[in-house]
């Protein structure tokens, strides 16, 4: 699989850098699959790091960043063996180890990333995703050739659902993200609050917007995202990021079939899910 891109599509994929955050602790699992990274869970017999990994490099994303926190020699260790094994890899994955940072949360996880001066450029777009999350490829393939299209805005990627669709696949009590969305015009969605509820408290029919995890930030998103940590109270991405939507900073929504499927593995059931 392949994207053929315009000149201005090739000039974005060069500027295009993928982060995945791999430092969690993965405490709701450890039960279950211990002394394992989440990110190194295999599903389908291969971790689903490797997926990923290799999902975007077919994509010709060639700059990928990984954030290690939370058993960080093991990902450093699986790492180092890929690129052993691959050596068209030594020069696109990227670790980035972000201390005990990853202890106060995802957000200090992700802003690891002012630890390398020299990805943080204004013409950058970032494609953050969590590492521990399946993508069926074809979702990612649909993703990059969405924001391919787009001029250099932050965006969130949602799928529009029914309540029981979710009921059938996972646990009654999974947290779940969801889009509270406004159209202000025929080809523009912005995203109003990012919230969280469980399965268990959704009605069967009621249409909801699902989140799909991960994020697309232009280098504007990332500089509100540092100055507004030092003013607030936050852990989670989604804290920042639902102060910034309150002031009247734009993240764009974009809809995307709900037929293209991703798990965020939080516990057995999410495995099983996915048989």
């Amino acid at each position: 699989m392949e994207i053929k891109l315009s000149l201005r599509k090739n000039n974005f994929i060069e500027n295009l850098i993928s982060i995945i955050l791999c430092a969690g602790e993965g405490t709701r699992i450890s039960d279950f699959i211990p002394n394992i990274p989440k990110p190194l869970i295999e599903i389908y017999n291969k971790p689903i790091l490797s997926h990923l990994i290799f999902d975007l490099i077919q994509l010709n994303i060639t700059k990928i960043v990984i954030i290690t926190g939370h058993l960080r020699g093991e990902i450093e260790k699986y790492i180092a063996s890929l690129k052993k094994r691959y050596e068209s890899l030594r020069n696109k994955l990227l670790l980035i180890s972000s201390g005990n940072n990853y202890k106060k949360g995802p957000l200090y996880s992700f802003l690891s990333i002012v630890n390398k001066k020299s990805i943080l450029r204004k013409d950058n777009i970032y494609l953050i995703f969590p590492g521990d999350t399946y993508y069926e490829s074809i979702l990612l393939k649909e993703i990059v050739q969405i924001i391919s299209n787009t001029s250099n805005k932050s965006i969130l990627f949602y799928q529009k659902v029914k309540g029981l669709k979710l009921k059938t696949q996972f646990d009654s009590h999974k947290l779940i993200s969801i889009a509270e969305i406004e159209e202000i015009s025929t080809h523009e969605i912005v995203v109003k609050e990012i919230k969280q509820r469980k399965l268990i408290d959704i009605n069967n029919n009621e249409d909801i917007n699902l989140i799909v995890p991960l994020f697309v930030f232009n280098y504007n998103m990332i500089e509100k995202i540092l100055n507004i940590e030092r003013k607030i109270t936050a852990t989670t991405i989604r804290e920042v990021l639902n102060h910034i939507i309150k002031h009247q900073n734009i993240i764009y929504g974009v809809p995307i079939d709900p037929q293209y499927r991703f798990v965020d593995i939080d516990t057995k059931s999410d495995i099983l899910s996915l048989d």
